[in-house]
């Protein structure tokens, strides 16, 4: 049978000048004006003059080199800068409850997640669904919850019916128009090892236990006992965000929370359809409460055990959206500190250089010795067919300037990086297909300090074996990456210090 590989992915390319950014042929530019006309109209010596072309030249250097892990110098640079004025100022540590600054003394999730509401509406069957609204900008959460069989014990056949039903759905994603993101949660975590023997308590309860045999007893009773606590738990959820920011090339004006949720609902059924034909088995919505408790356990690891056992009980937790957050959480640059916990979280920002099969990611999604929790965060943003064209147009048009400059000649990166963008523009073109922007956010929480020495060579190696990932730690943005990493419904993008026109430019 023939191997069957995934993708078609490619790292966006803007077309460079003799090989210089935007920004650095600005800055000769801008040097070579000013040295002409300090000489032409102030009568500056030339060899004075010469201090801005010279100074222009140090700028294109600084820009151009020192580049580590997909980030220039400049941008490094800025970041150290960010965190240290943060710092300061006492913003990189958080305090909640009475002693805090928040009037209401309340224990709300910190950071990006600091302005979000939770509602909870019906659909059409009256099944309940959790609804995060972001006030500041403007954008509403809903969550699936997916039991999917997995890859065991299914044909190829099979499996790439499931992978294309995924593509679908991404490709329909992209046709709504205030869609703004979908992404996939995959946690690993360790089992508190209270489930099972609620389960079998449950079972014993409504049978009749003379009618068990004895060694059949004996045996689950020894189960419970010594195997079902500190195994792992993979739960996966899907969240889709939808914008209620105005949209001029859509035709959408403001939407309050409430417009935004009666949008919502009229695409839940046909989304749920999707869902479970692209592989993801029974799918579900995720109540209010399920997202207040997995926020706070994920916040507050120390109380997995009593989340689960209240859980179980049948009394619920009684948690609010304002009570999910730390007490006392720091961002100490390399590292997370909340709760009892230690999370370090970790970015892929680069294409993966091998091909992808179907079981790529499974070693970055299993659990591990190491990990108390650990997520898997895949963010996608679909583009819609107009923007997907304007796109592969620019993308062509770039690699053509690339690889047609008088005096140079095209590298063959340029000339693949040409085929590969208009092979794209005619997918796009005769097929209908759609872009999808994509990245990956991994979080690892540990409880012991110990332990965070061996996160980055397990995380690094989980991510290479495989597909070749390249990841980087999300040092200085260690909160605003966990918050990420949540799948809680934050884009990037709209957090982003630097403007998508200006990380182009360089």
């Amino acid at each position: 049978m023939t191997e069957q590989l995934y993708g078609n992915i490619q790292e966006p390319r803007y077309a460079r000048t003799m090989g210089l950014s935007m920004a650095s042929v600005v800055l000769v530019i801008a040097g070579g004006v000013s040295t002409f006309l300090l000489m032409q109209f102030f009568g500056v010596p030339i060899y004075l003059a010469a201090i801005a072309l010279l100074v222009a030249v140090v700028g294109v250097w600084f820009v151009e080199t020192g580049r580590k892990q997909g980030r220039t110098r400049l941008e490094r640079v800025v970041g150290k800068r960010m965190f240290r004025r943060a710092r300061k100022k006492g913003a990189t540590t958080y305090l909640s409850g009475p002693t805090s600054r928040m009037p209401d003394g309340s224990h709300r999730a910190p950071g990006l997640l600091a302005a979000t509401e939770m509602l909870e509406g019906r659909d059409h069957l009256g099944r309940p669904f959790a609804f995060l609204w972001d006030r500041v900008k403007r954008t509403g959460t809903v969550f699936f919850t997916a039991a999917s069989a997995g890859p065991e014990l299914q044909d190829q056949e099979r499996i790439d019916f499931l992978v294309s039903g995924w593509g679908g759905y991404l490709h329909q994603a992209g046709t709504l128009a205030a869609l703004e993101q979908v992404s996939v949660t995959v946690t690993s975590v360790r089992d508190t090892g209270e489930r099972l023997p609620a389960a079998v308590e449950g079972h014993r309860a409504r049978v009749d236990d003379a009618t068990v045999p004895t060694f059949a007893r004996e045996a689950v009773n020894e189960i419970v006992a010594e195997v079902n606590a500190g195994i792992g738990r993979v739960d996966a959820r899907i969240a889709v965000t939808f914008s209620g920011a105005p949209d001029p090339d859509q035709g959408l004006e403001a939407r309050s929370r409430e417009d935004l949720l009666g949008e919502v609902m009229v695409h839940l059924p046909a989304m749920i359809e999707q869902l479970e034909l692209s592989g993801g088995g029974v799918v579900s919505y995720l109540d209010a409460q399920e997202i207040i408790d997995s926020t706070y356990v994920a916040f507050n690891p120390e109380a997995a055990i009593a989340v689960e056992q209240a859980r179980l009980s049948g009394s619920g937790t009684g948690l609010t959206w304002e009570e999910v957050g730390p007490v006392h959480a720091v961002n100490a640059g390399d590292r997370y500190e909340h709760g009892a916990g230690i999370s370090q979280t970790f970015q892929v920002w680069r294409a993966p250089a091998g091909v992808f099969r179907e079981n790529s990611l499974m070693a970055l999604m299993k659990p591990d010795e190491i990990s108390e929790q650990k997520r898997v965060t895949v963010l996608y943003r679909p583009l819609t067919a107009e923007q997907s064209q304007k796109r592969v147009q620019t993308a062509v048009a770039d690699a053509d300037y690339e690889t047609n400059q008088r005096g140079r000649k095209a590298t063959g990166a340029q000339l693949a990086s040409a085929a590969r963008a208009k092979q794209t523009e005619a997918e796009v073109s005769a097929r209908g297909a759609t872009l999808i922007r994509f990245s990956f956010i991994v979080t690892v929480t540990v409880l012991d300090r110990a332990a965070l020495r061996r996160v980055p060579a397990m995380v690094r190696n989980a991510a290479q074996t495989g597909v070749q990932l390249s990841v980087r730690p999300s040092t200085g943005n260690e909160d605003a990456a966990f918050a990420i990493g949540l799948g809680l419904g934050i884009v990037p993008a709209n957090w982003a210090s630097l403007s998508p026109q200006l990380r182009q430019a360089l």
